[in-house]
Parts: structure tokens; sequence; C-alpha cells
């Protein structure tokens, strides 16, 4: 049929491979530009209050995302409604996109409703879901009751005071991020989700989050006016950092899929918000290392790096508790994830400790940081056969 209704998928109860659609693939360029134009906000003289600005800014990016890839996950179709749908979700990141720059300021109001209209599409499809799927209805009513008042309060907040509005975005991405957390028991009920999937997808948004680190190294080139060895060494360091964060992600964690208990999987998909804030975060503090070459790093600018690298490791590490154990996985189920937290908690350390650095010299000490894992990895890979 051309036009389909909803049906709870049930591959993984079929024992079917699912892979990841182009039209997903075409989604998520959208939000390239979206977290490249967040990440761009800490390029320069960061503060508390700007980095603020980015996390609350990243969370509702974010939850769209989440919420058009779980829709997805459950309820995905060949039929021309799932085209036209994906096309109509584009128009709000766009909005998203152009007032994200401004969205504490004059944008604030296009920010808001960019992403009460991106809201309201995918509450309206778990809607639509609710109506034709009787066993996904005790889900879906908690899905719309709690999403449907995060979207009134986004509406709500253009016609307050910029203070009372902050606030109303704060009360409402609340409500967004605790609404799931009361549909685990109905959510038990339901098939499985895809072990093929899911992990492939956020794989791959993992991966254009992770280019925010080869973004950065170029714009850090890019803001230099005069090129010398020590700058080319430092770019090429920063492009060995990015490459040694993937190494991480997907040699530990994105080949593995989450515990098969709801709990797990929703702990999962909620780890990968601060791990993706870590990494962007990381790309704009490429930027900044790169076009200080030379200079001695302002404190905030050493401070952001080093907590955005420990985000990174700590959520890392977080997540690997969260995986299923096979008979014949490798890494040690205690050793693996606690090198990472430990490694996370050492760069939140050393912001108290270490005096004001050079470039070059910070991104050397992530790298070695960086590289007991990569180590870790090839010997457990390697080392034990």
């Amino acid at each position: 049929m051309i036009w389909q209704i909803p049906r709870l998928r049930i591959d993984e109860e079929e024992a079917r491979h699912r892979k990841v659609s182009w039209l997903e693939l075409f989604y998520d360029l959208f939000f390239v530009v979206v977290i490249a134009r967040l990440s761009h906000e800490l390029v320069g003289d960061v503060s508390f209050h700007l980095v603020a600005e980015y996390i609350l800014l990243f969370v509702p990016l974010w939850w769209i995302w989440i919420g058009s890839t779980y829709y997805n996950e459950r309820f995905e179709t060949s039929g021309l409604e799932t085209r036209l749908m994906f096309l109509i979700k584009m128009f709000p990141l766009v909005g998203l996109a152009v007032f994200a720059h401004d969205a504490f300021k004059g944008g604030s109001t296009g920010f808001a409703l960019s992403y009460a209209a991106g809201r309201t599409i995918i509450t309206f499809l778990w809607l639509r879901a609710s109506f034709h799927v009787p066993e996904f209805r005790p889900v879906g009513k908690i899905y719309v009751s709690g999403f449907t008042l995060s979207i009134v309060l986004f509406i709500l907040s253009i016609f307050v005071s910029p203070t009372l509005r902050f606030i109303l975005w704060g009360i409402a991405l609340s409500i967004d991020l605790i609404t799931p957390w009361f549909t685990l028991k109905g959510q038990s009920r339901l098939p499985r989700f895809s072990t093929s999937k899911l992990p492939e997808r956020f794989g791959l948004l993992m991966i254009i989050v992770l280019g925010e680190t080869a973004a950065g190294v170029v714009n850090g080139i890019q803001d230099i006016h005069s090129i010398d060895s020590e700058k080319i060494f430092t770019a090429m360091l920063g492009v060995i950092l990015g490459f040694s964060l993937w190494w991480i992600y997907f040699d530990f964690i994105a080949r593995r899929v989450a515990k098969p208990q709801i709990l797990y999987s929703i702990l999962w998909s909620y780890l990968h918000l601060p791990l993706a804030i870590g990494i962007a975060a990381i790309g704009a503090g490429l930027t900044n290392l790169i076009s200080l070459t030379g200079e001695t790093l302002p404190p905030n600018i050493q401070t952001l790096t080093m907590a955005s690298y420990g985000l990174t490791l700590l959520m890392m590490g977080l997540l690997e508790i969260t995986l299923n154990r096979t008979e014949d996985e490798p890494a040690h189920h205690f050793t693996s994830p606690i090198l990472k937290i430990i490694t996370g908690i050492t760069a939140f350390g050393l912001i108290l400790f270490l005096p004001p650095l050079h470039s070059m010299s910070l991104i050397i000490i992530l790298i070695v940081l960086t590289l007991i894992h990569m180590m870790y990895g090839l010997w457990v890979w390697f080392g034990q056969k």
C-alpha cells in the first residue's frame, strides 16, 4: 500500500536484520548543521554562561532526534507517509539552525516555536500509533500527555519575559526527559528494540558529532593568520585526538548492544546525550587550541577542553556498563569501563592542578590519556589470543 498505518515492528522477535535507511541518513544531515551552529558558540571567549546556553540548546535538538529515531524504531513503514513525515520534520530543524545563534536574545521566539513545531509532529505520530496499535496505547498515552505539556510550555514561553521564558524551557525539557521513565513497565511488554538497526543509528549520529573534531581542526587553522610548523603539528595532534575518540567509541561501545532489560536500553540512549555534548564541545575546544597555538592558554579555554574530554570519557565508561555481554566478549566487564571512568575523573581533576599550558602540551596530555584505552583494546583483541 502506498499509505500505511503504523504497526509495531517485531524484527527482533523474528531475527530479522534491519539497516538504517537512506532517508534517515539524509535527515541526520540537518542535525549536522544545527550541531555545528551550537558548537561554534563555544569558540572564542568562553564563559560558564555560554556553556550553560550551549547545553540548554543541545538538549532540545537531541530530543527531536531521539523522538524521531524511536518512533521509526517502533513503527517504520515503507509507505509514502514515512517520507512525507520526514520531510515535514526537516522544516523545524531549519528553524533551529537559523535561530540557534541568537536563541537567548532576539531569536528565542523563533527557536521556541521551531522546537514546539518539531515536537508537535513527533507527538502527533505517537498519537496516531496509539490509535492504530492498542498494545502500544498505554505507553502512547503517557508520551502524548507529557510531550504535549512540554510543547504548551514552549509556546507559552514566547509570551513572557526572557527570564521566565528560559525557566519555562528548562521545565519543559525536564518534562520531556522524565516522561519516558514512566513508560518502563509498558515498554517491557512491547517487542524488543532492534539489536541491529538501533546501535547503528546511534553510531552514525556519533560519527556526525565526531565530525565536529575535524571541523574544529579546520576552523582553527583558518583562524590563523600565518602558518608555521608548530601550528601544523598542533593541528595534526587535533586530528589524532578526534581519531582516538572514534577508536574508543567504536571499539568498545558501538559494536555491542544494550542489555535486554528496558531500563538499560533507556539508560543507554540517555547517556549518549552528555556524550554528544562532550564530543561536540571538544571540537570547539580544538578550534580554540589551534588558533591559540604558541600562546599560554586562557584558563577558561583550558578548562572547557579538559572538562569536555572528561565528560566524554566518563560517559563512555558508563555506557559500557549498560552493554550486553556475550560469551566471547574480550573486554573485561569491570576493567574496561572503570578505566574510562577513572580517565574521565582524572581529566576533571587535572583542571584543578594543571598550570596554564600551551595548546600542543594540552592536546598531548589528552592523547596520552586516550592511548591507555587504545592500547587496552589492542591487548584484549590480539594480546590474549
